[in-house]
């Protein structure tokens, strides 16, 4: 049992010394390195790259009051805006 804890102590420290050499290498602008995956094609999430994507008007639905993105809203002929189609059938009642 001793064995077992010390073995994932020293597996979670490698795991932690290879994480933090690839954030210092993605800082720096380096590739990775051929055991740190692929270097050519691969999309990287805007976290890591610093560039972050635009930000989109939020919005309150008018029955519920949840805010979601305007993009995903449902409007009714007076331009109330609601979060599902059921809540604009809802509140119209």
């Amino acid at each position: 049992m001793k064995f077992l804890i010390w073995l994932v102590i020293v597996l979670a420290v490698i795991v932690w010394f290879q994480r933090l050499k690839k954030n210092i290498n993605d800082k720096h602008g380096a590739a990775p390195d051929s055991s740190g995956g692929s270097a050519a094609g691969s999309a990287r999430p805007s976290s890591v790259t610093g560039v972050s994507p635009p930000v989109e008007e939020m919005v309150a639905c008018a029955h519920c009051g949840l805010h979601f993105p305007a993009s995903e809203a449902v409007t009714d002929y007076a331009g109330t805006v609601y979060c599902s189609e059921e809540h604009r059938r809802l509140h119209a009642q």
